[in-house]
């Protein structure tokens, strides 16, 4: 069986620039990866999209087999959204090409990301190195942190939805999030999400739950935005 690759050029320094393509792997069991692959908006814009997530596999006799999935999803400004899951065997001389393409409503690509994993050779990228915790040169950096301060049944909620969301979201940032709760005007509170002392996002409490999950997406897509801008800033500053 053989597979046509189609390679990218002249446009490709746009890829990933205004919306990501990302893949996220863990161990689940030696050998075993589960994979996830998702798409973050990197704009203020709304996009309607396509895309195609495939693993090809190679035995030692570099035979191949294929598995695809696809599906259209749309995203909101700076939001991130899981698009599949699957599982892979990673098995002993085998290599494995993870592949996630990105294409908008022209059916131009505009994501890409692309993994391998190869028994044999030393350009497999170990998946612990892309989960919970970053290595840099000295110590550990901690990324997902979301403290809590609460003081009602709706805050509470509130935070329980925040932190299901930015858990599973595939890219978590190394500053501390915090969800906090304040007494507000007669007896309704005010509910802040914080990044460090900043306040990206803040709603006066409702009980209604379909309420406090709505504005969970919208804390977790100002925090998205919050991260993205400095990242930009960084990268501006060491660029001068």
């Amino acid at each position: 069986m053989s597979f046509l690759f189609v390679f990218f050029t002249g446009v490709s320094q746009n890829f990933n620039s205004k919306v990501e393509a990302i893949i996220t792997a863990s161990n689940v069991n030696d050998g075993i990866l589960e994979l996830i692959s998702s798409a973050k908006n990197l704009t203020e814009a709304n996009y309607s999209l396509r895309y195609e997530f495939s693993v090809i596999t190679y035995d030692e006799n570099n035979n191949s087999s294929k598995n695809a999935q696809s599906g259209r999803f749309t995203l909101e400004p700076f939001e991130v959204k899981s698009l599949s899951t699957t599982s892979v065997s990673i098995g002993s001389g085998q290599k494995t090409i993870i592949l996630l393409v990105i294409y908008n409503q022209d059916d131009e690509v505009i994501g890409t990301a692309r993994e391998v994993y190869n028994d044999k050779e030393a350009e497999s990228k170990p998946a612990e190195e892309k989960l919970s915790y970053q290595r840099p040169n000295e110590g550990i950096e901690l990324t997902g942190m979301v403290t809590e301060n609460t003081k009602t049944k709706p805050g509470k909620d509130f935070y329980g939805f925040f932190y299901q969301k930015y858990s599973l979201s595939p890219e978590q940032g190394n500053k501390i999030i915090s969800i906090d709760e304040v007494i507000s005007f007669g007896r309704t509170t005010k509910i802040m999400v914080k990044v460090e002392d900043k306040i990206v996002f803040q709603f006066y409490a409702r009980p209604k739950l379909d309420y406090l999950e709505e504005k969970a997406d919208q804390a977790l897509r100002q925090v998205n935005r919050y991260f993205e801008y400095l990242k930009n800033r960084s990268e501006s500053i060491n660029h001068y």
